[in-house]
This record gives structure tokens, sequence and C-alpha cells, in this order.
């Protein structure tokens, strides 16, 4: 085993180990929409889910690097967030996945990168954020907290409000989604993604069978 400090690091060599070491991470199309109402979509590998009760995810959100146009300024997701307190988290599988990664170009803040990347949008139900049409699953979110860790990220804690499945991956009456047709991408380190077609099922079993019952 190779050991490695943290400590005197620099902010992209963490980055890039950290990244690197964990995966899949599982990818959020973000949709907001700006004060004049044009919808911005962006992606996020930074997130996972937080609980049911309240039903909450979390996102991590950085500011627009030294790679960026705009170095420093706040992406235009946190700014909607906090402006309208409620978005759209769209789940990314192979066929959307092209386009949702090109929805992370750094465009000016006045192009919709849903529409320059070919992505339809729906409406949803409970919010005004609209949903990207072509997504397996989307949550209605309102912001729930912010915590501000340093002046280069926020995470955000988002409650889902509804949910959006395509047809085929809700069982409505026993209100499971079937994971044998849902395959969303996962993010592995730099420009690298796996897919999730191939499938191990592996229960965990109870220690003391007349006190528990596995789930299913």
């Amino acid at each position: 085993m190779q050991y490695v400090s943290l400590q005197g690091l620099d902010r992209m060599q963490k980055y890039w180990l950290i990244t690197g070491s964990v995966g899949p991470r599982p990818v959020a199309l973000v949709t907001t929409l700006g004060a004049d109402g044009l919808c911005n979509a962006a992606p996020f590998s930074a997130f996972n889910y937080m609980g049911e009760d309240p039903p909450l995810f979390v996102i991590a959100i950085d500011r627009y690097g030294e790679e960026s146009h705009r170095p420093g300024e706040a992406k235009d997701t946190l700014r909607n967030i906090l402006e309208r307190r409620e978005f759209v988290v769209n789940m990314v599988d192979e066929p959307i996945l092209e386009q949702a990664v090109h929805c992370a170009t750094d465009y000016p803040a006045q192009v919709s990168e849903a529409e320059a990347n070919g992505l339809a949008l729906a409406p949803c139900t409970q919010v005004a954020v609209p949903r990207i049409a072509q997504a397996p699953i989307a949550w209605e979110a309102r912001l729930f907290k912010v915590l501000d860790l340093s002046a280069q990220r926020s995470i955000v804690f988002g409650e889902i409000l509804a949910m959006h499945f395509r047809d085929d991956l809700l069982d409505r009456e026993r209100l499971r989604v079937d994971v044998e047709r849902f395959a969303p991408v996962g993010r592995l380190g730099g420009p690298n993604y796996t897919r999730s077609t191939d499938r191990l099922r592996v229960r965990v079993p109870t220690f003391l069978q007349a006190a528990g019952k596995p789930r299913e």
C-alpha cells in the first residue's frame, strides 16, 4: 500500500485523490430557474440521499474554478436555489449521459444549458422549476439547508416533495422502483463513467432470524 497524507496538498490534488477513490458516484442533473425565468441545468456527482423522514438529499456545489472563463463566480445553480428555494434533481442514465455532462460547460448565465444540449423540459407539479423530460426519474425539491463550508464550496440539503418516474420504472401497487429497468450511470474519477447494467444481488442477513426479517 502507498501512503499519502493530505496535509500540505493543494485543493486540486486532494480533489483528484478523493474523487478517484469514491466511485461510482450517482449523477444529479439539477435544473433551476433564474430570476429571468431561464432554465439552468448542471450535473453534480457530489450527490447522494441522506434520509427518508424527512426525505433529504445533499449536493455539493463549488464555485467556478480556474478552468472556467468565470473563475471564482458562484455557479448559477447555487444562486438560483438560494433565490427561489426550489429545484429539481433529474437522474442520469446512458441515453442522456453525454448531454448531461455537456451541461457542465461554463456557459454564460443567460444561456440555458438544457436548450443548448437538446434536452426537453416538462412541467412539475409542486415547484415552478421544470424537469428534464428525457430523465428516467426526477425529484421535485425545495431547499432545506445550506452549509457554506468554505469560500469555494457549499453543501445544499434538499427536501424531496414529489417524484416523477418513467412509466416502466414504477411498480405503482408496491411503490417500488424496478431496479432491473433503471440503469443510471455512475461517475468515476475524471471524465470517466460506468454503466450499472451488470448486477449482483447480496442480501444482508439478520443475526436473530426470530427477531428480525431481512429487507426484500
